[in-house]
């Protein structure tokens, strides 16, 4: 996904930092697997949120800051057990909230990029900011150093809007349980288990069309980029439902959408960008033909 040049510069951010990987965040492919890098892009909402806000904003019940949406680039491999190097920085604020952007480096590069919408949520419905915490965020834009005369924020694109509205409509479906640790300190469905639902359903979706011999094939998928929205926060429910279906299929990536439900009801919906890559080289290649012939049932309506 295109992003802003200085986005990768990490002089342009004002909160800066360190954050140290574990081993359970890296997965079978031995680097730092995506969900894990959303979960610490949301540590550094958190940290900047603390050092801006207060430190105890983040055990309010009501009315609750909370996320949005985000989007996420992955723009290179990231590993365990070097130290990531992290930067924050307040983007703007609207009508929709206040939007942060946050950047990893590794070894001196640039090895993901986040854009994160927050808002006021209050009985699981979102709210305006105040009038008194929008005066704090503008007062922090103004005391953040300037970014270059050329830099221009080119702001993420929302994910689509989940379509078709219930999961049987969607053109595969599955159900994931909901565990103890889905809910956060608020009671309320984390982000990081609309970071694992995106990723179990997109996994388990791609493992059912190639079936279970998928990773020996020559031919895979790396996951570039994941934007998350959430339309409800409330208490997580015994059973998730996902209703999946690819939105696009390119000549060298795919897009599989995904929307989370509870009793039918939409709760959030995500958005997967996906390279197809040559396995033993890691290099981008392009989608055979026979793979377009799989993908097509799967479709949704409109792509």
């Amino acid at each position: 996904m295109k992003q802003d040049a200085w986005r990768r510069l990490p002089t342009a951010y004002p909160l800066q930092g360190t954050l140290q990987p574990r081993i359970t965040d890296v997965d079978l492919w031995q680097h730092l697997n995506n969900g894990a890098q959303i979960s610490l892009h949301g540590e550094l909402l958190q940290q900047w949120l603390q050092a801006n806000l207060g430190p105890d904003l983040w055990r309010r019940a009501a009315p609750q800051l909370a996320l949005r949406r985000n989007a996420t680039d992955f723009l290179a491999e990231a590993h365990y057990p070097a130290p990531l190097a992290t930067g924050v920085r307040l983007l703007g604020l609207d009508a929709d909230g206040f939007h942060l952007g946050s950047a990893l480096f590794q070894h001196g590069h640039c090895v993901g990029l986040h854009q994160a919408t927050l808002g006021l949520w209050d009985g699981g419905q979102p709210l305006p900011l105040s009038p008194a915490m929008a005066a704090s965020l503008q007062a922090v834009a103004a005391a953040q150093p300037p970014l270059p005369a050329a830099a221009v924020h080119t702001p993420d694109p929302v994910p689509a809007a989940a379509a078709p509205p219930h999961p049987d409509a969607w053109p595969w479906q599955i159900g994931i349980a909901a565990r103890f640790a889905d809910a956060d300190a608020q009671g309320h469905s984390s982000d990081h288990t609309l970071a694992r639902c995106a990723e179990q359903g997109r996994v388990q979706f791609l493992t059912h069309v190639y079936g279970t011999q998928r990773l020996a094939s020559p031919v895979g998928f790396m996951v570039a980029h994941v934007a998350l929205r959430w339309h409800r926060r409330q208490l997580p429910p015994q059973r998730w439902q996902l209703g999946i279906g690819v939105q696009r299929v390119g000549a060298r990536s795919l897009s599989v959408c995904s929307a989370l439900f509870d009793g039918g009801i939409c709760v959030a919906d995500s958005t997967s960008v996906m390279v197809v890559i040559d396995h033993a080289s890691r290099r981008p290649v392009a989608l055979p033909e026979a793979d377009r012939a799989l993908l097509a049932p799967f479709l949704l309506p409109g792509a």
